[in-house]
Protein backbone atom coordinates (compact mmCIF):
# COMPACT_ATOMS: atom_id res chain seq x y z
CA UNK A 1 0.00 0.00 0.00
CA UNK A 2 1.37 3.42 -0.96
CA UNK A 3 1.90 6.00 1.74
CA UNK A 4 -0.15 9.13 1.48
CA UNK A 5 1.85 12.29 2.09
CA UNK A 6 0.57 15.52 3.58
CA UNK A 7 2.03 18.84 2.58
CA UNK A 8 2.93 21.23 5.37
CA UNK A 9 4.51 24.65 5.45
CA UNK A 10 6.75 25.39 8.40
CA UNK A 11 9.06 28.16 9.50
CA UNK A 12 12.38 27.37 11.14
CA UNK A 13 15.14 29.52 12.53
CA UNK A 14 17.71 30.45 9.89
CA UNK A 15 20.62 28.69 11.61
CA UNK A 16 18.58 25.49 11.92
CA UNK A 17 17.67 25.69 8.24
CA UNK A 18 21.30 26.20 7.20
CA UNK A 19 22.48 23.24 9.27
CA UNK A 20 19.63 21.07 8.01
CA UNK A 21 20.48 21.99 4.42
CA UNK A 22 24.09 20.95 4.97
CA UNK A 23 22.93 17.65 6.40
CA UNK A 24 20.45 17.15 3.57
CA UNK A 25 23.10 17.75 0.93
CA UNK A 26 25.52 15.34 2.63
CA UNK A 27 22.85 12.65 2.90
CA UNK A 28 21.49 13.20 -0.59
CA UNK A 29 17.93 13.35 0.73
CA UNK A 30 15.20 15.68 -0.39
CA UNK A 31 13.96 18.23 2.13
CA UNK A 32 10.77 16.22 2.49
CA UNK A 33 12.72 13.04 3.22
CA UNK A 34 14.94 14.83 5.74
CA UNK A 35 12.00 16.38 7.57
CA UNK A 36 10.10 13.07 7.53
CA UNK A 37 13.14 11.28 8.95
CA UNK A 38 13.55 13.94 11.64
CA UNK A 39 9.89 13.72 12.62
CA UNK A 40 10.00 9.90 12.75
CA UNK A 41 13.05 10.11 15.02
CA UNK A 42 11.34 12.69 17.25
CA UNK A 43 8.24 10.50 17.47
CA UNK A 44 10.37 7.41 18.25
CA UNK A 45 12.21 9.31 20.98
CA UNK A 46 8.93 10.55 22.43
CA UNK A 47 7.47 7.02 22.44
CA UNK A 48 10.57 5.69 24.21
CA UNK A 49 10.38 8.46 26.81
CA UNK A 50 6.70 7.69 27.44
CA UNK A 51 7.49 3.97 27.79
CA UNK A 52 10.28 4.75 30.27
CA UNK A 53 7.90 6.91 32.29
CA UNK A 54 5.30 4.12 32.31
CA UNK A 55 7.97 1.63 33.46
CA UNK A 56 9.14 3.89 36.30
CA UNK A 57 5.56 4.60 37.37
CA UNK A 58 4.76 0.88 37.44
CA UNK A 59 7.94 0.14 39.39
CA UNK A 60 7.07 2.79 41.94
CA UNK A 61 3.61 1.27 42.34
CA UNK A 62 4.96 -2.29 42.68
CA UNK A 63 8.68 -2.36 43.52
CA UNK A 64 10.48 -5.67 43.88
CA UNK A 65 10.29 -7.34 47.23
CA UNK A 66 12.98 -8.93 49.35
CA UNK A 67 12.44 -12.32 47.70
CA UNK A 68 13.03 -10.89 44.21
CA UNK A 69 16.18 -9.09 45.36
CA UNK A 70 17.50 -12.28 46.96
CA UNK A 71 16.76 -14.27 43.78
CA UNK A 72 18.43 -11.66 41.55
CA UNK A 73 21.55 -11.65 43.72
CA UNK A 74 21.74 -15.45 43.67
CA UNK A 75 21.37 -15.55 39.86
CA UNK A 76 23.95 -12.77 39.48
CA UNK A 77 26.49 -14.60 41.64
CA UNK A 78 26.03 -17.75 39.55
CA UNK A 79 26.37 -15.83 36.30
CA UNK A 80 29.54 -14.07 37.47
CA UNK A 81 31.03 -17.30 38.79
CA UNK A 82 30.46 -18.93 35.39
CA UNK A 83 32.46 -16.27 33.55
CA UNK A 84 35.98 -17.18 32.44
CA UNK A 85 38.29 -15.09 34.60
CA UNK A 86 41.77 -14.41 33.23
CA UNK A 87 44.61 -13.56 35.57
Amino acid sequence: MARVAAKVAVSVEHDVFVRAERLRKRSGESRSALVSRALRELLRHDAMAREATRYVDAYRRVPEGAAEVKRARRISRRAIAALPWDD
